[in-house]
């Protein structure tokens, strides 16, 4: 919605806007796993992540777009961030060309690597709108339950941190 607007200004226009920081979400430091988990133009800074990611540690991201021929963001650092792993996965999702469409379906898809995941330390980082990230903590929500936890206390402990919009 947002680029569909600025596109449309005209030469001269004016918009009004602000900066919300967020210095509390970036990665723990300590070499734990990181999950970070994003949809649409929600990767800067999670590719920013992955690019500081100089120690290795694992990260893995799940992204989501429309269509991996117009909006795979990123796509050409990605795949170099696999190789030199600075990234050790991906997994995507494009709503308009895939069965498991959601960023949340790939998840889902690999519940079981992410329950491993989580209980070996992983912070989880989630950035995007609103409606992929209740989706996504749902689908979390329910990958950590037989764990004996909830995605409320991985907040409280600072294991999942969003920026959402």
């Amino acid at each position: 919605m947002c680029s569909g607007f600025l596109h449309n200004l005209k030469a001269g226009d004016r918009i009004r806007g602000f900066i919300q920081a967020n210095p509390d979400f970036r990665p723990a430091k300590g070499g734990i796993p990181i999950i970070l988990i994003g949809a649409g133009a929600g990767i800067g800074p999670l590719a920013g992540f992955i690019r500081k990611n100089n120690a290795r540690c694992p990260m893995h991201l799940y992204w989501g777009g429309r269509d991996p021929q117009s909006d795979f963001l990123y796509q050409p650092e990605l795949n170099r961030y696999l190789k030199d792993q600075r990234l050790s996965g991906l997994s995507t999702a494009f709503s308009r060309t895939q069965r498991s469409a959601y960023v949340q379906d790939k998840i889902s898809d690999d519940a079981q690597n992410v329950r491993y995941m989580i209980e070996k330390g992983a912070q989880i980082l989630v950035r995007g709108g609103h409606d992929m990230a209740a989706g996504v903590k749902q689908v979390v929500n329910d990958i950590v339950l037989p764990l004996g936890i909830d995605v409320d206390q991985l907040i409280l402990k600072g294991r999942y941190l969003e920026d959402v919009y």
